[in-house]
């Protein structure tokens, strides 16, 4: 197997095992285990567990980025309502959230762990500064349109987390609420205060 494809298989385990047991029970020789990969080729790999994790969260980051990136188009459609076109691209996104449980689950015990902080903050924030480029048109100019984001991707990944977990139905109707609760706490940030950009 060669090197980028043992990272990958490393990355994957590390996935599936703080998904299974949390982060802070996530230990190297579980990974190894997970993996059936030597665990000393994580240190071949990686600088060591918090490397790992960091680049776990990275190709994470990443996937989620370009899903973001790929439907962005739907906000600058003509010939539809700015509500629907927010409704489109929420569906989009939150779909993508709600496909792979242990991702989802990584994602959110990373984004939230002291360890985001000490060495993906500054990655992620460049890493989504083009969405924010792409949505500022939609916004009045005296709004931060990265703390909207940011709090838009706070709620999401509160409710995906919660489907996950069994306390909320997968459903079209709680997707709709999802939507709602969004819409309401932004759309007095748009550039119009009907939320429609006419």
């Amino acid at each position: 197997m060669k090197r980028d494809e043992i990272r990958r298989s490393l990355i994957d385990g590390t996935i599936h095992v703080i998904a299974k047991e949390g982060l802070d029970k996530t230990s190297t020789k579980q990974i190894g285990m997970a993996t059936s990969i030597n665990e000393a080729y994580i240190y071949r790999c990686f600088a060591g567990k918090e490397d790992m994790f960091a680049k776990t969260f990275d190709a994470l980051d990443e996937e989620l980025f370009s899903k973001a990136m790929q439907h962005v188009e739907i906000m600058h459609m003509a010939g539809m309502s700015f509500e629907l076109r927010c409704r489109l691209y929420f569906s989009s996104v939150w779909s993508f959230l709600l496909s792979n449980r242990n991702k989802c689950l990584t994602y959110v015990q990373y984004f939230y762990s002291p360890y985001f902080v000490k060495y993906s903050v500054d990655t992620h924030r460049k890493r989504f500064n083009p969405l924010v480029v792409q949505f500022k048109a939609a916004f009045k100019d005296e709004a931060n349109v990265w703390m909207i984001l940011n709090h838009i991707l706070n709620v999401m990944l509160d409710f995906a987390i919660k489907v996950h977990n069994g306390q909320m139905p997968e459903s079209d109707d709680y997707s709709e609420h999802v939507f709602r609760v969004i819409y309401a706490s932004v759309k007095q940030y748009f550039r119009n205060a009907t939320g429609s950009d006419s």
